[in-house]
Parts: C-alpha cells; sequence; structure tokens
C-alpha cells in the first residue's frame, strides 16, 4: 500500500510539474515579448534554481535530524507548494497574443500590442474586439461590411483569414499543427532533449547508490546527497548566467547548448572511473550535472521561441518538448534502474553514456543555429521546412481591396 500511495504522488507531481515551464515561458513572452524574453527567462530559471537549493537544504537537514520519520520533511515541498499556488493569482497575464507568439507591433511608447490595435486600446477593448472576431465566419460569408460583395470574400478569403477585418477588429490564425509539427528543428530538439534526459536522469541515481556503499548507515547518506545537489544546483546558477552573458555577446544557442551537452559523457566516464575513490570525487563530478542542466534549462526555451514566434503555437511546442524531455526521464529512471539491477552501476553508467553521444550527434548534425531568426520568414533550413507565417497587419479593409 506504501507502494502505491508512493506511485500516486509521483503522479500528481508529474501533472503539476508538467505544467510549470510552459505556463512560466509563456507569461513571460506575453509580459515582455520577444525582445526582453531572454533576460528575463533566465532571470526566472535563475531564482527557481535558488529556491530549490533552499529547499533540498532543509529537506535535507530536516531529514536527517528526523530520521527514520523522514516523512515529515514533506511538509517543506508541501508549504513550498501552497505559497507557489497563492502567489501565481498575482501574476500579470500580459497580451495573450504575445503568449501565444503571435507577432506583434510596438507603440511609440515601447508598450508591447496586438497588430491592427493602434488605438492603444486596454486588454477588456482588446478582448472584446477578439470576441467579435471570433464569432466572424469568413468562409461561409457571414461578413459583411462597407457593402464588399460576397463575391470578393469568396475570392480573396485567404487574404481576409490572415489579416485584420474592417473596423480594427483583430483576427489571428495560427499555423498548422503539421507544419509545427513537421518542422525540422522541433522535431531535431525534441530527440536531442530525449536522448539527454533519457541518459541524464539515471546518473544521479546510480551515483548515490555508489556513494551508499560507504556510508555505515542509511542515515549518513542523506547529507551527502543534500551536498550532491547543492553542488548541482549552484553551477547550474552559474551556467544560466554565463549563458546568458554570452548569448547578450552574440554567441548562438547551438554553440552554447553543445557546450553543455558534451558534459554528460564526461561525467559518466569519471563516475565510472571514480567509483571506488571515495564521497569527495564522486561529488565533483555534480559540476558537470550543473553545467549541462543550467544551460539546457535556458537555452531550450530560447530556441522554442526562435522557432515558432510568429506562429502562434509557441505553447504547442513548449508543451512537445517539454513532453519528450520528460519520457525521456521516466525511461531513463525505469531501464536505468533495471539495467543496475541485472548487471551493475558501471554497465548503466556506459548505457547513459552512449545515449548522450547520440544527443549529442543529433543536435550537431542536424539542427541550425536559430539565434536572429525570431520572428522571420525563412528561419533556417530548406523552404519546405520552414512554418508559414501568419500575417497580422494594421491595414484596414480599404486597403486590403487594394492589396487585392
Amino acid at each position: 500500500s506504501d507502494h502505491y500511495l508512493i506511485y500516486a504522488t509521483k503522479i500528481l507531481e508529474g501533472v503539476a510539474v508538467s505544467f510549470t515551464l510552459p505556463c512560466l515561458t509563456a507569461l513571460t513572452l506575453a509580459n515582455f515579448g520577444p525582445e526582453n524574453f531572454d533576460d528575463v527567462n533566465a532571470n526566472n530559471v535563475f531564482w527557481g534554481l535558488v529556491g530549490y537549493a533552499i529547499s533540498a537544504s532543509l529537506v535535507g537537514v530536516s531529514a536527517y535530524l528526523l530520521y527514520p520519520n523522514i516523512k515529515w520533511c514533506f511538509l517543506i515541498i508541501l508549504i513550498s507548494a501552497i505559497a507557489a499556488s497563492a502567489l501565481t493569482v498575482l501574476l500579470p497575464q500580459g497580451d495573450a497574443k504575445l503568449g501565444r507568439g503571435f507577432q506583434v507591433e510596438q507603440t511609440p511608447k515601447g508598450q508591447m500590442q496586438a497588430a491592427g490595435d493602434g488605438n492603444g486600446n486596454d486588454d477588456q477593448e482588446t478582448n472584446a474586439r477578439n470576441e467579435k472576431a471570433a464569432a466572424i465566419d469568413i468562409d461561409t460569408g457571414s461578413f459583411d461590411s462597407n457593402g464588399s460583395s460576397e463575391s470578393f470574400k469568396d475570392e480573396n478569403s485567404a487574404l481576409f483569414k490572415n489579416l485584420e477585418t474592417a473596423g480594427g477588429v483583430d483576427v489571428y490564425e495560427a499555423a498548422s499543427y503539421w507544419d509545427v509539427f513537421s518542422e525540422r528543428r522541433t522535431l531535431v530538439l525534441c530527440l536531442t532533449g530525449f536522448f539527454f534526459h533519457f541518459a541524464n536522469a539515471n546518473v544521479l541515481l546510480v551515483l548515490g547508490e555508489l556513494d551508499s556503499k560507504g556510508q555505515n548507515s542509511k542515515r549518513d547518506g542523506i547529507p551527502l546527497m543534500a551536498v550532491a545537489t547543492l553542488i548541482s544546483q549552484a553551477f547550474m546558477c552559474l551556467s544560466v548566467k554565463s549563458g546568458e552573458y554570452y548569448t547578450k555577446k552574440g554567441v548562438g544557442r547551438k554553440t552554447l547548448l553543445l557546450a553543455g551537452l558534451v558534459t554528460l559523457p564526461l561525467r559518466c566516464a569519471l563516475i565510472i572511473l571514480w567509483k571506488d575513490a571515495g564521497a569527495s570525487y564522486l561529488l565533483s563530478t555534480q559540476i558537470f550535472d550543473g553545467i549541462e542542466g543550467g544551460l539546457f534549462r535556458i537555452i531550450h526555451p530560447y530556441i522554442v521561441v526562435d522557432i515558432t514566434f510568429g506562429t502562434g503555437r509557441f505553447n504547442v511546442i513548449m508543451g512537445l518538448t517539454n513532453s519528450f524531455f520528460w519520457f525521456g526521464r521516466t525511461m531513463s529512471t525505469l531501464l536505468g534502474q533495471m539495467t543496475v539491477e541485472k548487471y551493475g552501476h558501471v554497465a548503466s553508467l556506459y548505457g547513459s553514456m552512449a545515449l548522450s553521444c547520440i544527443s549529442i550527434a543529433v543536435f550537431a548534425i542536424f539542427m541550425e543555429e536559430t539565434i536572429h531568426t525570431r520572428g522571420q520568414k525563412d528561419r533556417g533550413g530548406d523552404d519546405e521546412g520552414d512554418i508559414p507565417l501568419p500575417i497580422h497587419s494594421g491595414q484596414k479593409h480599404e486597403e486590403y481591396v487594394k492589396m487585392a
């Protein structure tokens, strides 16, 4: 029965955590726009890691002091979760169109606003126009403005689908799911993240098991695992700030993410080499975990924004890539520990090393640089791999007639 309770809580935890990254990045994009997204997202990740380190410290100390009744340390996590949930209602929602990844225009005052809203109307007025736009059915000919004929609408329905209609009503049409799902760089990012997390999640478990062999009791292993986590979090914070700095200097996403990916096979090799060398050697390998984890956390959203901004499918691809990553984590812990059980720790680490090399090869060979391509129609790759960007303009109906 205890095992079923653990399974249930882990399912609930997975459901909750799976929403965090896509929703937070969407709110960041909605409030700060693509120009400021990189800086703000890096700060979000940094302070999230600081909070994680504080939580790990408190849990580690309380688990050691309360041993063997370590279940009470989960109260710390519960209190943190309640506080985070309560503060979530205070988060500003920003521009919903920006949050979805639609292109917008910028007002002279520097405020982001939806394209076509040249009057600077507030969110309530914008939402009202969007509701009006949702009620328009161009294809069935129910829209009529300024005497435009049904035949004109039939002949130019494609034009009306992606452009602002008469009367200042914004009509936004996202790219098709097939376009964004089949985009080559999206697929490469999904596969890279899958193999990376497939290799990575199991390594910390193996590290803890190897480290616990030299301990006199299970209780002695608790502070060591806490220290391992803190080392990793500290270097994650450093790598996040380094990634932010070098991004501002113009270093590409591909270079930075590859710098993180290559540390994983090195980490596996060092653990194999130092498996009997003692706790200090094993714990030092967590430095590589911090480097790879920090760079992956910030570069992943950067690439997704680069690929999808302007398509209206930013949230979809953040969810898709995150799903691949979590699936990789699940397979890693399951198959990795099954390998430990049947063949030993070293065999499991060799498996992680091989999988990490696959992620490096996939990303290095097939991924193209995405920096400075945000919102552009031709964002890399051949023409067939590009996602057609929906057009959102501030022009009025009469101007569309001239364009047609």
